[in-house]
């Protein structure tokens, strides 16, 4: 009866595990900048609000985003940077930043936002971790 109990809870693990995976487009199907780049790389980094050169940067510390929501316009790109010791993702309903729990301390995702409107997202590890990006 134990190893059932085992295989079944195993099955079901591995069942979230996957259904974690997978990858979307992007918002609507307009032209997109989605990208993830590894610890070292050049990327973007920290910090918050809506920046003036055309963007917004968010960081991903004490397994919240901050800031929780930007407002930038139509064309410009969001990066996320991972700045915690355990890993997170950015998943939104028409983009995602790869593998859940796949960004580690140092990573980025970038998203170009081309249509306006609220796009929410959350990390699906930490499915509490939620954010907004407005596009006027």
């Amino acid at each position: 009866m134990n190893r059932w109990l085992a295989l079944l809870l195993a099955c079901v693990a591995l069942g979230v595990v996957v259904a974690g995976c997978g990858n979307s487009d992007d918002d609507g199907g307009d032209s997109s900048d989605a990208q993830k780049t590894k610890q070292g790389s050049s990327g973007g980094g920290g910090g918050g609000g809506s920046g003036s050169a055309g963007g917004a940067q968010v960081s991903m510390e004490g397994i919240k985003f901050n800031p929780a929501s930007v407002t930038v316009k139509a064309g410009d790109k969001v990066t996320w940077t991972n700045k915690d010791s355990v890993g997170h993702d950015v998943t939104g309903d028409n983009f995602k930043s790869g593998d859940s729990g796949g960004l580690q301390n140092g990573d980025t995702f970038s998203h170009t936002f081309d249509k306006k409107g609220k796009f929410d997202y959350v990390c699906t590890v930490h499915p509490g971790m939620t954010g907004s990006v407005t596009v006027k």
